[in-house]
């Protein structure tokens, strides 16, 4: 049933998304204003004020509301955006989602060295994918990304559709290290992106640092998977030149992982990261609730769970 849904839904999107980008802004320029109108429609509006006053202690009032303003703008365009998705051809998305420096990652790729993308919920992150059509010659090459499953059945299957228009995979978190494993075997060099930016769960907190001026739990996943691989890792900051308008910038963090320290490539990505967050404030995902995991929370928890037999490694 919820397969036969999510057909519908697609079907129906697909509908909507004929209709050129601009007619559509119409759409998301109407539900801004009413936001503005009608202050209770904003969503989540106390938790984008209270993420955006404690991320931003030295910026005054007007500039504070004033980037709550244009986060509401690009959240609406990007919902557009998204719907647009379903229908875009190739060239059509390459010209609204630029890519420099994957020229470099071919290069890396084309040696059999696997390569993990690490991005935020920065600009438009459902286009990302879109940079498996300049990798989609390579033979060798399998393009993938990680994501978490939608509790709704339906609109899981949804995404999953939408997210591989382009060619890529979609692996279950709990799968992935299978998966790549399975890639190798095959002798295939991979190319997968990781959105590590969400809270991760109690039990699944190893790691702690300063983020946007607040002490932080982040994922270490992607940082453990690359260095068992040995992989190069990359950091896509992405910036809009205007709307509808992307530009991605795929940076180097390491070209080899496996000799660092511990924490090395989640430290650096959280602090690239942060750099683009205040480079373009309006631009990340301020809804999420991102600091709802405390330290002092997280201490609670621990001695609640003093027997538990899985081996932590924890760094203030």
């Amino acid at each position: 049933m919820a397969k036969f849904l999510s057909i519908i839904l697609y079907c129906i999107i697909w509908v909507i998304s004929l209709l050129p980008l601009p007619v559509l802004y119409l759409f998301s320029d109407l539900a801004w204003l009413l936001m503005y109108i009608c202050p209770p429609l904003r969503y989540r509006k106390n938790i984008v004020r209270n993420n955006l006053a404690l991320s931003f202690p030295d910026k005054d009032k007007k500039w504070l509301r004033r980037t709550e303003r244009r986060f509401y703008y690009q959240f609406a365009c990007q919902v557009m955006e998204s719907i647009k998705t379903a229908s875009v051809g190739q060239r059509w998305i390459k010209c609204h989602m630029e890519f420099t420096g994957y020229e470099a990652v071919r290069k890396e790729a084309a040696l059999g060295q696997p390569q993990i993308f690490y991005l935020g919920h920065v600009g438009n992150w459902e286009w990302i994918p879109s940079l498996n059509l300049y990798f989609n010659d390579m033979d060798n090459v399998a393009g993938c990304q990680v994501y978490h499953r939608l509790e709704n059945e339906t609109m899981d299957l949804f995404m999953l559709k939408l997210r591989g228009r382009f060619g890529t995979e979609s692996i279950p978190m709990e799968q992935t290290m299978r998966r790549l494993i399975q890639y190798r075997k095959e002798g295939k060099a991979y190319l997968i992106g990781m959105i590590s930016d969400q809270v991760p769960l109690w039990w699944n907190i190893h790691y702690w640092t300063q983020f946007m001026n607040r002490k932080t739990p982040v994922f270490t996943g992607a940082e453990r998977i690359s260095r068992k691989m040995d992989a190069g890792v990359w950091y896509f900051h992405v910036t809009r030149k205007r709307r509808g308008y992307y530009r991605c910038d795929m940076m180097p963090m390491y070209l080899h992982t496996a000799e660092l320290p511990d924490y090395a490539v989640t430290e650096k990505y959280m602090r690239m990261l942060e750099d683009n967050i205040r480079q373009c404030p309006e631009l990340w995902l301020w809804t999420h609730n991102r600091w709802k995991r405390t330290w002092e929370g997280y201490q609670n928890w621990l001695s609640k769970h003093k027997n538990s037999d899985r081996e932590r490694s924890i760094k203030e």
